[in-house]
């Protein structure tokens, strides 16, 4: 017996690839890179998960000192970092300075469950191309990688609508 052909799956547009991908990614080529630096495990793994069904690679670190050596590893193919505000030792804003010592130019999305810790405007002052409030929907944070990836600075605030600044 013969195995029966595929059918095609039409999905829904924001689910599809661009349609001109590598373009989109510019010079991360189709798979683009995110460092995903949180010290809660689940939040890691579920980040994970959802941007690798996204066609993303991704790498993950419980910590600042963890994710500095990770990115001294990768920065090459690491196009954006997403990075807790609140974590044990260094914090986000900490962590993003240590960053900075290996690329000036590095892109960082903040993503918090406090926003009071940090205000959105001092998160992007500090030089976040972007700031997530937990909890998020895992298809509103790949919108917003998505963005990020083409250079543009994009939120997801309160109001779990990603937008453009």
């Amino acid at each position: 017996m013969l195995p029966r052909k595929r059918e095609a799956i039409d999905l829904p547009v924001e689910s599809r690839p661009p349609a001109d991908a590598e373009a989109a990614a510019g010079p991360y080529r189709v798979r683009p890179g995110v460092l995903v630096v949180d010290d809660e495990h689940l939040v890691r793994a579920l980040v994970q998960l959802g941007l690798e069904r996204h066609n993303f690679e991704v790498w993950s670190a419980s910590n600042g000192r963890e994710a500095i050596d990770l990115y001294r590893k990768h920065s090459d193919q690491i196009a954006i970092v997403l990075l807790d505000v609140r974590m044990p030792g260094l914090d986000g804003v900490q962590t993003l300075d240590a960053l900075r010592g290996v690329n000036p130019d590095v892109m960082v999305c903040f993503m918090t469950g406090h926003m009071g810790f940090y205000e959105p405007e001092e998160l992007r002052r500090h030089g976040a191309a972007g700031v997530i409030a937990k909890p998020f929907h895992l298809d509103d944070l790949v919108r917003v990688m998505q963005l990020l990836v083409q250079n543009v600075s994009a939120d997801l605030l309160l109001s779990g609508e990603a937008y453009r600044r």
